[in-house]
């Protein structure tokens, strides 16, 4: 059942895949044309990304995908576009798993796997969350309507090590402290889940996808 909304709606969509190696931006799409029928959804590479992009594009809403690799094989220079989209857009930014990451760098936070299980390269050996978890969260921001205990799609390796300044905790749970963010007086928010892998039994996905597209 889609969701109606009284305002045109077009969402900047941020691949962050290398060479759109990773699934995170086809499923975001993929959600939201199913929520929302007709919605503008304009999907670009990070590398393309910049604040005069966004400035005549107009988007009424960003959203960041998650990554396809280690954060380590990103160039700083390829992440400077986005990086300056995050920090100056006046438009709601939704960073999901690792456009949260991707955000806390932004502001000089640290990134890094959860832990090291056994000796390896990249995420090779590392621990990884992943599946249907619960988490807590605040019920303000992406969050608002929903019960402070849910259940919501995981599959990542890293997690943002330390709160940005100006950022407060949102949503945690016991693998992960910084489940979720929000920057201070903006429209900025990090989520580590993947809200558009929601079903049936665990649905509140489909609310944070739809609490966004409302802000």
């Amino acid at each position: 059942e889609a969701i109606l909304f009284e305002v045109t709606l077009l969402v900047y969509l941020i691949d962050n895949t290398i060479d759109g190696q990773g699934a995170s931006p086809r499923e975001i799409r993929a959600v939201l044309g199913r929520l929302i029928p007709g919605l503008e959804i304009l999907t670009e590479p990070f590398h393309n990304v910049s604040l005069e992009r966004v400035r005549s594009l107009r988007p009424s809403h960003i959203i960041l995908s998650g990554q396809s690799h280690p954060w380590e094989n990103y160039s700083a220079e390829s992440l400077a576009g986005v990086f300056d989209v995050i920090k100056r857009a006046s438009q709601p930014i939704l960073g999901v798993c690792g456009g949260h990451q991707q955000i806390a760098i932004a502001y000089g936070a640290k990134v890094g796997l959860m832990e090291r299980l056994e000796p390896g390269e990249g995420y090779n050996g590392a621990k990884r969350e992943r599946g249907f978890l619960p988490i807590e969260n605040t019920g303000e921001g992406v969050f608002k309507g929903l019960p402070s205990e849910i259940t919501v799609w995981h599959n990542h390796c890293d997690e943002v090590k330390e709160l940005p300044d100006g950022f407060r905790i949102t949503a945690s749970n016991e693998t992960c402290r910084i489940q979720a963010m929000q920057q201070k007086g903006r429209r900025l928010y990090g989520i580590q889940f993947h809200p558009e892998l929601f079903d049936e039994q665990y649905p509140e996905g489909r609310q944070i996808v739809e609490n966004f597209l409302k802000l």
